[in-house]
């Protein structure tokens, strides 16, 4: 029952919150999401790139753990790593032995702080401050895409707000279940006319992680650069 009645609270507020206008669905979506304490699922990775006929693929699998612990793992082996745990944030090279690690609270705001921003738009946490951060375009109802167990989705045109982040990246795309508002696909469109999409699947919802898995776990093998910030140890 307090569990229940903590949903139906959240829920509320969120729809206080909420501009004149805006679609019923996106907050029911940023309702949902604000429940969700931890995430896990496999992805497919598809890059378009202008330069190459054929779209380039990669498995991968991604974890998350609210408010903003992330673990992105691209390739089987993992090829590269994105961990983040709060303001740190590492990108990993696990065959070439090399890190860079970047502190999101000392970056200088400019691209790569923006860019950086980017990494939670599917597991938004507070309404406020996702519409802060992001203008809808847009919202389109899609049906389901090959046989059981695929559903209709609904996407999420949005465009980022900060100037530096929108000038090369003018339009991403949230796709979330049409039944359960569970997120199904994330879609960047970039300005040069690339396109980045991950597909997820097998999507466990509050499962229990620990905190190692946030972690680099760096030895003495490892080449460790850093960016805008002074060097942290893993």
């Amino acid at each position: 029952m307090i569990a229940t009645l903590a949903v139906l609270v959240a829920t509320a507020a969120h729809a206080a919150e909420a501009p004149i206008g805006e679609p019923a669905v996106l907050q029911e979506w940023l309702s949902h999401a604000a429940t969700l304490k931890s995430w896990s699922a496999n992805f497919t990775q598809t890059r378009h790139l202008q330069a190459l006929a054929q779209p380039l693929t990669s498995p991968g699998r991604v974890w998350f753990q609210a408010p903003d612990r992330f673990r992105w793992e691209l390739g089987q082996p993992a090829q590269s790593l994105v961990l983040r745990d709060g303001p740190d944030l590492w990108l990993l090279s696990p065959a070439l032995h090399r890190a860079e690690f970047v502190s999101l609270t000392n970056a200088a705001p400019g691209p790569l702080r923006d860019a950086l921003a980017l990494l939670d738009t599917g597991f938004p946490q507070d309404a406020a401050t996702f519409r802060r951060q992001y203008k809808l375009l847009g919202v389109q109802t899609n049906a389901a895409v090959g046989p059981p167990p695929s559903e209709p989705t609904y996407t999420f045109r949005l465009q980022p707000r900060a100037p530096g982040a929108n000038r090369f990246l003018p339009e991403m795309n949230v796709i979330v279940t049409v039944a359960s508002y569970q997120l199904a696909a994330t879609e960047l469109r970039f300005a040069d006319g690339s396109r980045l999409r991950n597909d997820f699947t097998a999507a466990v919802q509050n499962p229990e992680l620990t905190g190692g898995l946030f972690r680099t776990n760096l030895d003495a093998a490892w080449k460790i650069t850093s960016a805008g910030a002074a060097k942290k140890q893993p």
